[in-house]
């Protein structure tokens, strides 16, 4: 047996439940009935305000309907959408999916969506804290993402991401790598090294050294990208891999600031001359076809190990008698566009400046990535300034 609440036909009191009970219509089904949603509460009061809720967000686009779909299905779809329209590379495409699936091992994985909140995602986010910064950032954007697309497909009401100070992503465990670039006199030792003997490979690894250019967009540079008149490369693509785990030339450089123009300085001039005036459409290359970078990571480890360069000396017992052995430590192609951005800020060049030749995404990008060398300059600026007040007195 129920009652009506002071005529209010919509809401009444259900004996059997114990409690208030409302209906409110939601517009029609597809075959024509009536589409309507239950709400209870302990007054009549506590409903009419629910059902006043409901009514509001059915007309602002904004009810939740009722699901089981779980946030690791959300990304899951988003990412292979973006893939399948060619919004991201195959390279792009795997890395995203080894993000979900760090994503995956935590409980938030094969939660449903509706269920997860600021507590659960912060859980998650400091359990992965034995990654990198840059892995746990990359992760909380993902997951970031994933609620944006919950958010515009009516499966939540808000982002937790979106306000303030609620998701606190953690910093790692791990010790953030330290940036290892050339030192001056190292950097003499490679080019005297580079110049004793001509080959393609060195060509690039002074290409790399005197721009800070990234070795994938060295490798996919093309005549077209060559401006002589305005003396100026533009910089607009990167070497990827596709599905088959094959070197090709991307359509996009690694970031949206990737794309940009560098000088052609009078450092490269001759080798940009030299390399442009052969027959190939790609300036660096090997019989038309392209090089992959870890062909140029090797050669630059000879290089160095011949110039003696970073250098150790291991010794190995084989049938009771030693034997050494000279190996490099640490060395990688990276390294040269580090030596570059140091150079560049030894130099006194701005950050700004330093920012737009690298093609980082925004200043911040760069500042943080090379704060231990801006703080060196800063010292020696500062030893500047006393000096100069010192004068004065």
């Amino acid at each position: 047996m129920s009652k009506r609440g002071n005529g209010e036909g919509s809401i009444y009191y259900s004996e059997k439940l114990g409690r208030w009970v409302g209906q409110v219509s939601l517009g029609y089904k597809d075959d024509g009935s009536p589409k309507r949603k239950s709400v209870y509460g302990k007054t009549r009061k506590e409903v009419n305000e629910k059902i006043q809720k409901i009514q509001e967000d059915f007309n602002k686009g904004k009810l939740v309907e009722k699901s089981k779909i779980t946030l690791n299905a959300i990304i899951q779809e988003f990412i292979e959408t973006q893939y399948k329209n060619n919004i991201i590379s195959a390279a792009t495409y795997k890395r995203k999916l080894n993000y979900l699936d760090i994503i995956n091992n935590t409980k938030l994985g094969n939660m449903e969506i509706q269920k997860i909140n600021a507590l659960n995602i912060n859980q998650a986010l400091s359990s992965i804290s034995d990654y990198s910064n840059s892995v746990i950032h990359k992760v909380s954007q993902l997951t970031k993402m994933g609620f944006n697309q919950a958010l515009l497909n009516n499966l939540i009401n808000n982002n937790p991401f979106d306000i303030k100070g609620l998701i606190l992503t953690p910093r790692s465990s791990k010790q953030d790598k330290k940036i290892d670039a050339l030192t001056i006199d190292e950097q003499k030792l490679l080019i005297e090294e580079l110049n004793k003997d001509y080959d393609p490979y060195s060509n690039i690894i002074k290409f790399a050294l005197f721009t800070g250019a990234r070795i994938g967009e060295i490798l996919a540079l093309d005549k077209s990208n060559i401006n002589f008149s305005n003396n100026i490369i533009h910089i607009t693509k990167t070497l990827t891999k596709d599905e088959h785990d094959k070197t090709i030339i991307g359509e996009k450089t690694k970031t949206y600031a990737g794309t940009r123009d560098i000088p052609i300085t009078p450092l490269i001039k001759d080798i940009v001359v030299k390399e442009y005036n052969k027959p190939n459409f790609l300036i660096f290359c090997e019989n038309g076809n392209l090089i992959s970078p870890s062909t140029i990571n090797a050669h630059f480890k000879r290089i160095c190990k011949n110039a003696n360069i970073r250098t150790t000396i291991t010794t190995i017992n084989k049938s009771n008698s030693k034997k050494s052995n000279l190996k490099t430590s640490n060395v990688n192609t990276h390294m040269l566009r580090h030596t570059f951005a140091t150079r560049c800020i030894e130099s006194g060049m701005t950050a700004v400046a330093l920012s737009k030749l690298l093609g980082h995404t925004d200043i911040e990008t760069t500042l943080n990535t090379y704060t231990s060398v801006f703080n060196q300059f800063k010292e020696k600026e500062v030893d500047k300034y006393i000096s100069y007040m010192s004068g004065l007195h």
